[in-house]
């Protein structure tokens, strides 16, 4: 913490230091990490750039917080803090302005040489642990890529760097869905309609087969309901058997599905380390549940097994049913056991929808039963849905937004706005729009609270005003312009008059990317990229009030030229920094 917020730890060192001095009973004074987590960010910056609450004090030194405000305000420690400009009294408060040459004088440079980003690396080691497992997108094959599974792969990729920007070693796991039901109902109807696939996106024709699978299923008669289960069944059983044509083209359509997932991960720059099968865990369930079951921690209930969480609250998890088959629950269980037997991991995050809360909980308080410690290391990111104005979507009814569609959509939007530039060249172009068009879904999806839902408005995503991705990027692409046009007029950045830099905009920038660290901490350590994504919108709408009311290349002299071009330069390795954590490329020309 003091590497990431020096200030705040030096007025906490003068503050602990005048306590020393006092004739306070030292048993009963705070450390300096502790005065430290005392100091607060008043709600209003007029007020200061911190703020400390004097009552803290009150027992140890037997005095009232206003007189505390008034003894710390006149000591000659404070006065001699060159990192102070001035403390104020307000009341039981004493409120610290932060000299902000001296910001600027510690912050700038190590923004330009990178070392600022660096110090996030001792995250990891205040938190007390280093190997995380992050498991993300989950998608079932046979069924198409909607905006759903969207903001799942931009919340986990965004979570990834994270982790890895604060120390941690980062393993990005994969969980597709490659067996069940919903497999059988598509190749069932592919059977049933004699369908042939399409030379051409097979992946993405198998979901509308299942939609349509579906459909079919859900508006027939009884007697054809009971005909049309019957035939599901017995395509389950052939790919159950593990031989046969039947388990052939499950290999193959299977094959169509990862394809497809690929190709999306590659287009939105997602990698993973390491990939689970569904399909690979089914003959451990069985044996996990026999395991249990003999130790006395599973116990039979009218023909089924699973784990009694009544004494919590969770009711019943059952593990195998009474037909003999085990469960998505029970091949968690073998999958948690796995992370943590062959990765050594001591954090794993399962970034899965809100619906899946109980599951969750229930399969994390198992494997405390089970005698893990696993259970209590494991972390549940429950996010929203993604809604259309009109309301949910479903990939069953065929009603969802599908990730095509959604790229489609917003790439059409998107070459409204650059058409302008009829001179680039085709691959510049094209490069350009899918940096812009990812963009816009990564900062969409992440920006809202993962406990929140998603109302999707495509207009707002693709804006250049307001809080959007595309926003983020120009503002980004408008401090390359202003570095270029400096550099063909002979500027370039110099840290050499940086106490030039006193107007209130001019601070306000600075005060923000001293504060971009503690957001990335806070990102991490909370599981809300949604924090850093507010912190950028905020950061760039400060550059912005700065460009617009602050002139940079005709500024009144080249010092202040010069003191202006560093406070931009650093702004913008502040924001690529920051919008590469949430996977966002934004372009050097727009």
């Amino acid at each position: 913490m003091k590497l990431l917020d020096p200030f705040r730890f030096s007025i906490a060192e003068t503050v602990h230091k005048i306590l020393l001095g006092d004739d306070s009973n030292s048993s009963e004074l705070p450390t300096i990490e502790e005065v430290a987590s005392y100091i607060e960010i008043p709600p209003n910056s007029e007020m200061g750039d911190f703020a400390l609450p004097c009552f803290r004090f009150s027992k140890a030194l037997k005095k009232k917080p206003v007189e505390i405000s008034q003894l710390f305000q006149q000591s000659a420690e404070i006065q001699a803090n060159p990192w102070i400009a001035k403390a104020v009294c307000a009341g039981p408060f004493l409120n610290f302005f932060v000299d902000k040459t001296s910001m600027a004088n510690w912050l700038l440079p190590k923004i330009d040489d990178g070392s600022y980003f660096d110090l996030l690396r001792s995250v990891s080691s205040d938190r007390g642990l280093s190997r995380v497992m992050i498991e993300f997108s989950q998608p079932n094959t046979h069924k198409e890529l909607h905006i759903g599974h969207g903001r799942n792969m931009c919340l986990g990729d965004a979570l990834v760097r994270l982790y890895r920007s604060c120390g941690f070693e980062v393993t990005a796991a994969n969980y597709p869905g490659d067996e069940g039901t919903h497999i059988a109902k598509c190749l069932w109807y592919m059977g049933k309609e004699k369908l042939q696939p399409p030379e051409e996106n097979r992946g993405q024709w198998l979901g509308e087969v299942y939609a349509k699978a579906s459909r079919t299923l859900a508006n027939a008669t009884p007697a054809e309901r009971k005909k049309f289960d019957e035939g599901v069944s017995e395509v389950l059983a052939a790919i159950e058997s593990k031989t046969g044509p039947t388990f052939e083209l499950w290999k193959e359509t299977r094959q169509w599905s990862l394809d497809l997932f690929t190709a999306v991960y590659h287009w939105m720059d997602i990698e993973f380390d390491c990939y689970f099968y569904e399909s690979e865990l089914s003959d451990d369930s069985q044996k996990i549940v026999d395991e249990y079951l003999n130790k006395g921690v599973f116990i039979e209930s009218d023909g089924a097994v699973g784990c009694d969480l009544n004494d919590d609250g969770l009711g019943f998890m059952m593990v195998r049913k009474s037909d003999g088959n085990t469960l998505y629950a029970t091949k968690d269980l073998v999958l948690a056991r796995r992370k943590f037997d062959q990765f050594n991991i001591e954090r794993s995050i399962y970034v899965v929808a809100s619906e899946q809360n109980l599951h969750f909980r229930q399969v994390f308080k198992t494997l405390e039963r089970m005698g893990f410690d696993a259970g209590i290391k494991c972390f549940h990111l429950s996010y929203g849905h993604v809604r259309l104005p009109e309301g949910k979507m479903s990939s069953r009814d065929g009603t969802a937004v599908s990730f095509q569609q959604l790229r489609e959509m917003i790439e059409e939007k998107l070459t409204e706005y650059l058409k302008k530039y009829d001179d680039w060249d085709g691959q510049r172009y094209q490069e350009t729009m899918r940096q812009l068009c990812v963009g816009a879904i990564r900062y969409g999806m992440v920006s809202t609270d993962p406990a929140k839902d998603i109302v999707f408005r495509l207009d707002d995503w693709v804006s250049f005003e307001g809080s959007s991705g595309p926003y983020l990027m120009y503002s980004y692409a408008r401090t390359q312009s202003i570095l270029r046009k400096a550099s063909e007029a002979g500027y370039e950045v110099s840290q050499e008059c940086l106490e030039l830099l006193t107007e209130d905009v001019e601070q306000e920038l600075l005060n923000l990317m001293y504060q971009f660290n503690l957001t990335v901490k806070e990102s991490c350590l909370n599981d809300k990229p949604s924090l850093l994504g507010h912190m950028l919108y905020d950061l760039c709408r400060c550059f912005n009030r700065f460009y617009n009311q602050q002139p940079i290349l005709k500024a009144e002299n080249s010092e202040l030229l010069q003191a202006r071009l560093s406070l931009a330069s650093s702004f913008a390795r502040v924001l690529h920094f920051g919008l590469n954590l949430l996977g966002i490329h934004p372009p050097g020309r727009m």
